[in-house]
């Protein structure tokens, strides 16, 4: 079972052996659950690694604990799976392993690329291999996404308005943090079961939320509390949801009860804030060129001092993956390319403020995919 065509794992096989064929390898040795996520093989990253190990001629072979054997080898994507013993007592060594089963494959030199193990796994693959670790490529062939993931994605960032409007609902004096993230991840949860069926979820869970609310607020990441919602409190409702790993995120700052002229100040600026972010993604623009235009129109503003962290980041198999919507990021957008548009105002002791919304470049602009509505109208719960 897979949310994509046979086709589209294809394709990105064979972005990895462009690379390894540039930069003169024998083949690709990965470790890291994304990029195995990527490559079509879900499961649940633990202490028994699983290891995908793509050729220079496009065979891939996958390795696998014998616990997770079965479902790998129904992947029609893999040359040949390889189940590892993994008892203790059996004394088995993954790397030997990995060695026996693809070393007809390698020529003299053993020249490999491996993006991250720890240290031990480094010290091992250093005895048996000459490799060279390729994070920032594997992320590089990531960073684009194709007509099926932004399908994908379109598909999860109806979810993750759903979420949002849940939330909005429930939102009244008396409920706590806790009990309306309960509330939200449930009802959302029951829906795309029976709208999407047997779709696999990575961990982390389909959906999930921040809900700070009252001067909680102004810590960026607050984690839910039992603190109960008061009349006149701001409310951050900062939701995601993920379908086949791919994730999407909507955030909106609501408030319960009329808002007086201070926050309705401090949220248009957050606002128009976002909204410039928006405008400013499209091929050709620079990352840290739109951070730094976002940066000063909440400084002109008035705000300035009020910033915690940067306009936006990238979106995929991850929550937070590049490219950076930040200072020091000169990634230029180009379409396919998902990010983040969620510039914040964080008032210490009275509110916080932030909008998010998930982007895609496409070839003339941008394309937004989560559409909940951000006015101020839309975010007073009217008690």
């Amino acid at each position: 079972m897979s949310g994509f065509t046979l086709e589209e794992y294809q394709r990105r096989i064979n972005e990895v052996v462009k690379f390894i064929h540039e930069e003169g390898l024998d083949g690709y040795l990965s470790f890291n659950p994304y990029n195995i996520f990527y490559l079509g093989l879900y499961y649940y990253p633990g202490k028994r690694p699983v290891v995908i190990y793509i050729h220079k001629t496009g065979e891939v072979y996958a390795f696998t604990p014998k616990m997770e054997y079965h479902g790998a080898k129904k992947l029609k994507q893999f040359t040949q799976v390889f189940a590892y013993d993994d008892d203790f007592h059996a004394k088995a060594d993954l790397y030997d392993f990995i060695n026996k089963n693809i070393q007809t494959k390698l020529s003299n030199k053993k020249r490999i690329a491996v993006d991250e193990v720890d240290i031990h796994g480094y010290q091992r693959l250093e005895e048996i291999f000459d490799y060279v670790v390729i994070r920032d490529q594997m992320m590089t062939i990531r960073q684009i996404k194709s007509q099926e993931e932004v399908d994908m994605l379109r598909k999860s960032a109806l979810y993750s308005d759903y979420i949002v409007q849940v939330g909005k609902e429930m939102l009244k004096p008396g409920v706590t943090e806790l009990g309306l993230l309960n509330r939200m991840i449930t009802k959302t949860v029951d829906k795309m079961i029976e709208e999407l069926g047997e779709v696999i979820y990575v961990p982390g869970g389909p959906a999930g939320a921040l809900v700070p609310s009252g001067i909680r607020t102004a810590m960026p990441h607050a984690l839910p509390s039992g603190k109960m919602v008061e009349g006149g409190d701001t409310m951050i409702l900062s939701c995601g949801t993920n379908v086949w790993g791919y994730r999407t995120e909507c955030e909106r700052t609501f408030f319960a009860g009329e808002p007086d002229n201070k926050k309705i100040k401090a949220f248009q600026v957050m606002k128009e804030a976002q909204e410039l972010g928006i405008q400013l993604m499209k091929p050709g623009a620079i990352c840290e060129e739109v951070e730094r235009k976002v940066i000063k129109f909440i400084t002109d503003g008035g705000y300035g001092e009020y910033i915690r962290h940067r306009t936006g980041h990238g979106k995929g198999l991850e929550e937070h993956e590049p490219p950076y919507v930040a200072a020091g990021d000169g990634t230029i957008m180009r379409p396919g390319m998902v990010f983040s548009s969620e510039p914040g105002i964080y008032m210490e002791g009275f509110s916080g403020f932030r909008h998010s919304d998930t982007i895609v470049i496409t070839e003339d602009g941008c394309e937004v995919l989560t559409q909940y509505p951000k006015d101020l109208d839309s975010m007073i719960i009217r008690l």
